[in-house]
């Protein structure tokens, strides 16, 4: 799906040759010289306002991030690390920018109204780069708040200027032009010679000539000014439960909020049963059982069953910022006293929280190449439901394993539970939410009562066609509308994606999606319904989106497997479609490396104190715990007149975890 691949910490490896010490080192020139390589070389392009400056500097630097194109970032892809990137500095983009000289503050021109749009060009060469496709995704940092190594500084930020090597002339198409949905066409860069397609390929292999390869003359334009925030949030674990109510129509799904991650976990287990933590810092807001069973969808007519249905899934609730208390450290004003004595030493955060912000929530589109024009998108599932922006996945972290057969309570492997998986030896495993819409209107539904709100049932409503035409898209202009909200809630899908082909260079790198139950019950209102049907549509891999109005998992999925999900802890991402995204738990919650552990008490860390955002941190987590019931997951295959989309081996035993979630790859 269009969705995961968030920039992690990125890592620059630098490749360093020994020279001869005129002792034992035979004088081998094969062991004193780089091998061949590929170069990408060409020039940055910027347009969009004059930059900051300070001390006689220009403030930030152009990014370019480069990436495999068989495994791009979000939303497109999946990818948590770039192949490589590059810094063009400010001062050289800029050569001939008038600059502040003084130390006092920074000077931005257009906060004294110089509004005018600047010209900019800069070469730019990177390297070394394997034989590949790449895309170049790019940005002007123009804070100068970039930091590569952090999760709360590696992307951009509301007022950076994004771009990359695009087709300018279609994101200029006026059908194109503010639309939120629009996603650019970037352009691939090929390095090296490209192979004969192979039976499945789409894109081909590439070799090095023996005398390397330069990919010369690519241009990269920045010229887009991001209006939003980063998705900045913290996360509520959700009980939701259903109330019949007391006659027709008159169900609701009643929402309370069980676990926060801003403050440390009580003796109150609630919505966490079967964790497998006991420090009461690193107890989950959420925990799912691994053979968790949810209703099939209900009739389109049986409001009261669709309801009933959205409160089988388990709930995040996300809320916008930071909690009060964590205000003006996390805005860079002032964060502890007893650590920091005066507040210029108190400014590493710089969150772009202000008053009126909060998260932005859209519907979805595609461009219907044979229409010529913009098309709103459902959930995959359908039901009407559409599918809003952002998307927000779980993405399992590594797993620190037992110690003596017990539990590790000091996270051995990952002490700041800050470590997403996915290398040659284990997979990357995601979990999807639906982003549900609060409550925007009465529904006619229900004679003029409102609905619920933050449900399936108000989403769908709100997105209805018939009952509120164009209320969150409008069809004539092919441009959703855009609401602004102090929270999102989240919808968890009881099942998992598994890639576990991303890093042993397999032709396909689509994910299984796992899932406990292949059917069940349908949902009904009343809740004496016996049909049976899907869990898992019956199109899901066949779906084509001009046809069905749902979003097409094709892209991401090339199988469906049945069984146990794969227990572990999971990291909360929002990604919006133009890149920008939050995770957490990141570096603002938690210690790592060389700082010493978390100091939970004093809000710092033990070795280099430092404040630390107890919000931000590490139960900011979704658990999903061993089942209660051995045997209970479905790993056989689905019944007679399911889906014939299942791939487990016809040897999984039950109650099994699908192999292809499992840490079984070889290393590459």
């Amino acid at each position: 799906m269009r969705s995961l691949r968030l920039f992690v910490p990125l890592s620059l490896f630098v490749t360093a040759v020994a020279c001869e010490n005129g002792n034992n080192v035979p004088d081998d020139p094969g062991q004193r010289i780089f091998p061949v390589t590929g170069v990408i070389r060409g020039t940055v392009l910027y347009q969009g306002p004059h930059p900051c400056s300070f001390n006689g500097h220009i403030v930030g630097n152009a990014i370019l991030l480069l990436f495999d194109r068989r495994n791009p970032p979000p939303p497109n892809g999946l990818a948590t690390l770039p192949a490589n990137f590059v810094a063009v500095e400010g001062d050289v983009l800029f050569a001939n920018e008038p600059r502040y000289s003084g130390t006092d503050a920074i000077y931005c021109p257009k906060d004294h109204g110089f509004t005018d749009t600047v010209t900019a060009t800069a070469p730019f060469a990177v390297s070394p780069m394997s034989p590949a496709q790449y895309l170049i995704e790019s940005f002007f940092d123009y804070t100068g708040d970039f930091l590569p190594t952090f999760k709360f500084r590696n992307l951009p930020e509301q007022g950076d200027i994004g771009g990359g090597a695009i087709d300018t002339a279609d994101a200029l198409k006026a059908i194109n032009a503010g639309n939120p949905n629009y996603t650019p066409k970037f352009i691939p860069v090929e390095v090296g010679i490209a192979q004969p397609l192979q039976p499945g390929q789409t894109i081909p292999t590439y070799v090095l000539p023996s005398n390397g390869y330069v990919a010369d003359n690519v241009n990269v334009a920045v010229g887009q000014t991001l209006a939003l925030t980063r998705p900045y949030f913290y996360a509520q674990g959700v009980q939701a439960t259903f109330d019949a109510g007391g006659g027709t129509n008159q169900s609701q799904v009643v929402q309370k909020v069980a676990q926060d991650s801003s403050q440390p976990a009580t003796g109150d287990t609630t919505g966490i049963s079967g964790t497998q933590e006991s420090d009461q810092n690193y107890l989950p807001v959420l925990t799912i059982p691994q053979d968790l069973a949810v209703l099939s969808p209900p009739s389109a007519t049986d409001v009261d069953g669709a309801n009933r249905f959205d409160a089988g899934f388990p709930h995040l609730k996300l809320v916008f910022g930071v909690p009060q208390a964590e205000l003006p450290c996390a805005t860079g004003a002032l964060c502890s006293p007893t650590i920091y004595a005066a507040p210029g030493n108190a400014d590493p955060y710089h969150f772009q929280i202000g008053s009126s912000g909060g998260i932005s929530l859209w519907q979805n589109a595609y461009f219907d190449t044979n229409k010529q024009q913009w098309t709103p998108l459902q959930i995959p599932e359908g039901g009407g439901v559409p599918m809003l922006w952002p998307l927000v996945i779980l993405s399992k972290l590594i797993d620190n394993p037992p110690v003596n057969g017990a539990v590790d309570p000091q996270h051995g492997n990952d002490p700041a539970s800050l470590t997403a998986q996915g290398d040659a030896s284990h997979p990357v495993v995601i979990v999807q939410g639906i982003s549900l819409l609060q409550e925007q209107q009465p529904n006619p539904v229900n004679g003029g009562a409102l609905a619920e709100s933050d449900t399936v049932l108000n989403t769908a409503l709100a997105g209805g066609a018939n009952l509120f035409p164009n209320n969150i898209f409008d069809k004539t202009t092919g441009l959703p509308k855009v609401f602004t909200q102090d929270h999102l809630m989240v919808a968890l899908r009881p099942s998992v994606i598994c890639f576990n082909h991303l890093f042993d260079n397999s032709i396909d790198t689509r994910g299984v999606l796992v899932s406990p139950f292949s059917s069940n019950t349908v949902a009904t209102g009343d809740g004496k319904g016996t049909a049976t049907g899907p869990v898992v549509p019956l199109d899901l891999l066949t779906q084509d989106e001009t046809q069905t109005g749902r979003f097409p998992v094709t892209g991401l999925v090339n199988a469906v497997q049945y069984g146990c999900l794969p227990t572990g802890r999971y990291a909360i991402n929002i990604v919006y479609p133009d890149g920008q995204a939050w995770t957490v738990p990141n570096e603002a919650g938690a210690c790592s490396g060389t700082e010493g552990t978390s100091d939970f008490t004093g809000l710092t860390c033990t070795l280099k104190p430092r404040p630390i955002l107890y919000s931000q941190g590490n139960r900011a987590v979704v658990e999903i715990v061993a089942s209660k019931t051995p045997g209970a997951c479905t790993a056989t295959g689905p019944g007679p007149g399911q889906p014939a989309i299942d791939a487990a081996p016809a040897t999984s035993p039950a109650f099994s975890v699908p192999a292809a979630c499992l840490p079984s790859l070889p290393a590459q």
